[in-house]
């Protein structure tokens, strides 16, 4: 048996007629997302949860790092940040192509097929991690600054959310 316990998204329908009482016990959703829920008449299972389907026997490590490497040469080499973490970049997109073997082969067909799917697995996955990984460093003190500096950083970045 599999140790990992599966998680899939699924959409739920509502019935018109349920209260929102009914929709909080029978799902354990909170008062406002029942509401919610009622109004539009549907909720995703799991959404914000990421999805993990694990197929053993669909899942090759050789393939998977190949895939990731091509991928990383192909959309990220030329970021400095990205060529600085290649190997983590690499490895989350192989642990993602592995926990999504499942998906991946389940949505396969004759158009699109396996390595297709693991490509934009492995995109995502690393386009991901860097943004991430990015977020966490971006206040990070590298080398002397001195406290002008930095406010003048935090300044410039929160004037880049605002435009």
């Amino acid at each position: 048996m599999n140790s990992i316990q599966e998680i899939r998204r699924e959409k739920v329908f509502i019935p018109p007629e349920m209260t929102i009482q009914e929709i909080q016990e029978r799902h354990g959703l909170s008062r406002n997302r029942a509401n919610q829920v009622k109004k539009q008449g549907f909720f995703v299972k799991n959404y914000s949860r990421k999805q993990i389907i694990i197929d053993p026997q669909n899942f090759d490590a050789t393939t998977s790092y190949k895939t990731a490497w091509k991928v990383f040469w192909k959309n990220f080499s030329r970021s400095s940040v990205a060529q600085s973490i290649k190997h983590d970049l690499v490895q989350e997109a192989v642990t993602r192509m592995y926990e999504l073997s499942g998906k991946v082969k389940e949505n396969a067909n004759e158009r699109f097929g396996v390595g297709y799917g693991y490509f934009w697995v492995a995109h995502n996955a690393m386009l991901s991690y860097l943004k991430t990984w990015k977020r966490q460093m971006r206040f990070q003190v590298f080398g002397d600054i001195n406290d002008e500096e930095m406010a003048i950083r935090i300044y410039n970045y929160r004037k880049e959310l605002i435009l």
